[in-house]
């Protein structure tokens, strides 16, 4: 593998300089998504057949799978679990995920998509769905201030994108991206539903099939 990126690197060097950045993203931060600043080269030079192909192999090695999608603008690595376990997150992160993908799938009902299968909404708008969800599960609500660093987190993973804030209204539009069913699919969700139904937290952390990068500096990429 290391003499595929050699010889990548004497015949292209401009490429493999793009490829370097794509990996370093996707290891920093999970996912890339075309409309953020800078991403979209990355994802244009993982399109290529081989280049796909070679950092595929090198996330393999790792245990993590290189999944593109050229349709809803985002490329990502998640978790080969037959290799390694799922990672964990606090049951409040993995709620606020669940949030976000009933929003997300409100909206592709009504029709409300945006751009590669995105969906928006405000701040405001998931708080309160957030809120009347906990309450219904019979679970401590977060803050606002508590909820909103949470949505940053995702923010940075560019699962959601965070718009300007209003000063007006004090609100602020969120896109939810259509990897967010990725992220949190069908099992995922049904899990999770059935301990909202039961209410049978475990008030730590509850398994989720993504890896967490979010503790990583941002790092911007050219």
């Amino acid at each position: 593998m290391l003499s595929e990126f050699q010889t990548l690197e004497a015949r292209d060097p401009r490429r493999m300089h793009r490829v370097t950045q794509a990996i370093s993203q996707l290891l920093r931060h999970q996912f890339l998504h075309v409309q953020d600043r800078g991403s979209s080269a990355l994802l244009e030079v993982l399109l290529r057949p081989d280049v796909e192909r070679l950092v595929a192999d090198y996330f393999e090695v790792a245990g993590y799978r290189l999944v593109v999608r050229e349709s809803e603008g985002w490329a990502g690595i998640l978790p080969d679990t037959e290799q390694i376990g799922h990672p964990r997150m606090r049951i409040d992160e993995t709620l606020v995920l669940l949030l976000f993908r009933r929003l997300w799938e409100e909206g592709i009902q009504e029709g409300d998509v945006e751009r590669y299968g995105s969906v928006m909404v405000t701040l405001n708008a998931a708080y309160d769905a957030y809120q009347d969800m906990v309450a219904r599960a019979r679970r401590t609500t977060l803050g606002i201030n508590e909820f909103k660093a949470l949505v940053t987190a995702l923010d940075r993973r560019a699962i959601v994108h965070m718009g300007d804030i209003d000063e007006e209204l004090e609100d602020m539009p969120i896109t939810i991206r259509a990897l967010i069913a990725t992220v949190a699919g069908e099992e995922f969700m049904a899990h999770l539903e059935q301990l909202l139904a039961g209410g049978d937290y475990q008030e730590s952390e509850t398994e989720e099939p993504v890896i967490d990068l979010d503790d990583a500096d941002e790092e911007e990429v050219a």
